[in-house]
């Protein structure tokens, strides 16, 4: 474990016995990386850009400040990031679903919502149901599609938070965007 990982791991454990000063020190820490992949992910991921990097990445931040987890250590709180980033963009592109089909009265006052594609929230909504799935049939696969695709860890990243080799790493993206593919195609 690289000294980064076991300070962050660290903290993280200190922040879940309840020390706040821990927890800022982390969100210090991580902030760049967190903004960095959540601006990977809007630009590079499938649908519209509902927000910028910034304001996704500052709901992600107060979502886990206002979390009540057990840190487990690195790789836990990078899953907790990646799922979190889903369900604001899941739940961000059913709320601009509901408002395409006359549901207006559910405002999206984000600064990038004007450049919303037409179909982008049944897409992300989709992608949602699929990767539900996936993690009811193979939990690890889901992981490695999360890590990768939605906080934009590249390979050998995945691998060392999920403490696999990076064989296993391509094995399961390999997999996990077959089983993808076929499940969102019409």
């Amino acid at each position: 474990m690289s000294h980064e990982s076991a300070e962050l791991t660290g903290l993280l454990q200190r922040w879940s016995g309840g020390d706040s000063a821990a927890a800022d020190r982390v969100m210090a820490l991580v902030y760049d990386r967190i903004r960095q992949l959540a601006a990977r992910r809007l630009r590079d991921g499938p649908g519209p850009a509902l927000l910028q990097p910034t304001e996704l990445a500052n709901e992600l931040v107060l979502n886990l400040l206002s979390a009540d987890v057990a840190w487990q250590d690195r790789a836990h709180f990078f899953k907790t990031v990646a799922v979190a980033m889903r369900n604001i963009l899941h739940d961000l592109g059913r709320r601009h679903g509901s408002m395409k089909r006359g549901g207006d009265q559910l405002r999206v006052t984000f600064g990038a919502a004007e450049n919303v594609a037409a179909d982008g929230g049944e897409e992300a909504s989709a992608l949602y149901e699929a990767l539900t799935q996936l993690r009811e049939s193979d939990p690890r696969k889901a992981d490695v599609i999360e890590l990768n695709y939605l906080v934009g860890l590249d390979l050998e990243e995945v691998a060392k938070v999920l403490d696999v080799s990076l064989a296993t790493v391509n094995r399961d993206l390999r997999f996990a965007r077959a089983w993808l593919k076929q499940r969102l195609e019409p």
